[in-house]
């Protein structure tokens, strides 16, 4: 999709607080925290997030989302790739590939060797747009994750 652009949001605006609310319940997590501009001004304070948006040029509204987060270590840099969303409407046509395009740009640019993302079996369009994006299906290494938290938090 070439109609579209990527930005890094650098604040929290009623524009930006407006999609995040609208884009995050559409990710279907278990884990949901709140949205509240108090929350989302800890991401864009976050010097180790870049939390994208992507912007449709005709109408400039934002229709997607995604936050790479870069963490150094002494043996490299953990990056990790998180919350791909795109509003219903606008899927299938390329936005959830430009924003992962772009969080490897960043990656690259800082130095990182590679970005972690990870998609469930049964979630066909992600796992089929991060191969888009050239992430290779991972057949090697087997994920864990562990839950704390269920359920909506703050």
């Amino acid at each position: 999709m070439t109609d579209i652009t990527i930005e890094r949001v650098t604040e929290v605006t009623p524009e930006v607080y407006e999609a995040a609310t609208r884009l995050t319940p559409q990710l279907e997590s278990p884990s949901q925290v709140t949205i509240t501009e108090e929350y989302l001004q800890r991401i864009v304070s976050n010097p180790n997030l870049h939390w994208l948006m992507a912007r449709r040029n005709d109408d400039s509204k934002l229709i997607g989302m995604a936050c790479l987060y870069m963490l150094p270590f002494p043996t490299n840099i953990r990056t990790s790739l998180e919350n791909v969303v795109v509003d219903k409407g606008s899927r299938e046509k390329g936005v959830g590939t430009a924003l992962c395009m772009e969080a490897k740009r960043i990656a690259e640019e800082q130095g990182a060797n590679g970005i972690r993302a990870a998609a469930a079996i049964s979630n066909t369009a992600s796992r089929k747009m991060l191969e888009k994006a050239g992430f290779p299906p991972d057949d090697v290494m087997a994920h864990y994750e562990l839950w704390l938290r269920r359920g909506a938090r703050f």
